[in-house]
């Protein structure tokens, strides 16, 4: 408990700004399930880089060590999500 007051002391500003900002957006009920959509949307993708990383580093794909191998890794899997998101939605509301 004394680490969330600690949390909520150091970010008391920051806190206070997104509240501030989502009283002046009102939102409706449309935007705030978009946001919680974009969310478990976001949650999928990075389970998915975290399966590709894992079968990455297990299986010896290449000989030498490149750092920015899984970098590309975690942009590739949240472009295909991303394009799969985009074809799914103009499929449901491209009429």
């Amino acid at each position: 408990m004394e680490r969330i007051i600690d949390f909520i002391k150091r970010n008391l500003l920051l806190i206070a700004i997104a509240f501030g900002a989502i009283w002046l957006l009102k939102p409706e009920l449309a935007e705030i399930r978009t946001l919680f959509l974009i969310a478990a949307i976001e949650t999928v993708a990075i389970s998915l880089s975290g399966v590709a990383v894992y079968v990455y580093t297990r299986i010896e794909f290449t000989r030498q060590i490149v750092n920015s191998n899984l970098g590309f890794i975690f942009l590739g899997v949240h472009i295909c999500v991303g394009l799969v998101v985009l074809g799914v939605y103009l499929v449901q509301f491209g009429g």
